[in-house]
């Protein structure tokens, strides 16, 4: 099964901030009803616009999402005061925690709540050092990050590695690259899940959308099992049912048909 975190309920979107500074709770509850339907796995929260209001906010976004959708719940944040908030407000269901990484203290800070709660957890290829370049140094970093994660008593199964998308205008071999580095970490890492942010590639450029659809395609085809997407680009959506579709992944094509009755695809 593909993973889907859906990405709108976001409050660096403008109208999620407004919505949320407003307590308006119907765009939010219809944002989570429309992802819901839309086929996403996890409604991914960030509530961090600002960051003495990102608490109490979590605390709101989450009361309005949890009231229309029974789907596990993302939270999006970098603080452990704000997770740690949000764990305790969730009504029981499943939960990721978006995102840990190499930079310092960030994992020692926020494992101890992945293992506390259960959660599953998004680790970024990310140090204090910065981003990695090629593929190789993609693998190096995920390792270190499973080190980290194993010694904290989290499974790999619980993983989800985040290579990092970068926009092709400014660096053309980064979208090779982090093609070859899924390969590269799901052949030493089998049992690690992927999740990262596809319509990165395609920042700065026109028609971002087919950009989009043709590298996920590509990234299914090496190993990418999730993402964070919107599940409302119905483009997207139906590249994903159609390469997982062609790529083997979706047995007698169940997904993909279930997906063509319910309307779900098109352009």
């Amino acid at each position: 099964m593909f993973t889907i975190v859906a990405e709108r309920i976001n409050c660096t979107r403008k109208a999620i901030r407004e919505a949320t500074e407003q307590r308006d709770a119907e765009v939010i509850r219809t944002q989570a009803v429309q992802q819901t339907e839309a086929g996403a796995t996890y409604i991914d929260v960030n509530a961090g616009a600002h960051p003495d209001t990102e608490l109490g906010n979590m605390r709101w976004l989450l009361e309005q999402v949890q009231a229309v959708t029974s789907l596990p719940i993302c939270l999006d944040s970098p603080s452990a005061e704000v997770l740690a908030a949000g764990l305790q407000a969730l009504d029981g269901r499943p939960a990721m925690i978006n995102s840990i990484s190499l930079e310092e203290g960030k994992a020692e800070r926020l494992l101890p709540l992945v293992q506390q709660y259960n959660t599953r957890v998004i680790g970024l290829c990310l140090s204090s050092e910065g981003m990695p370049n090629t593929a190789e140094e993609r693998l190096a970093f995920a390792t270190r990050l499973l080190e980290t994660t194993r010694a904290a008593g989290v499974s790999d199964d619980r993983v989800y590695i985040d290579p990092l998308v970068r926009c092709v205008s400014a660096e053309a071999e980064q979208g090779a690259e982090f093609l070859k580095a899924i390969r590269l970490i799901h052949a030493a890492h089998p049992d690690v899940h992927f999740c990262a942010g596809i319509s990165n590639v395609s920042y700065g450029l026109p028609q971002r959308t087919l950009l989009n659809r043709a590298f996920l395609t590509m990234a299914i085809w090496e190993g990418l099992d999730g993402a964070i997407i919107d599940p409302l680009d119905q483009g997207v959506m139906s590249q994903l049912y159609a390469a997982r579709a062609v790529a083997g992944l979706d047995e007698y094509c169940m997904e993909y048909m279930e997906a063509s009755r319910e309307g779900k695809l098109g352009a």
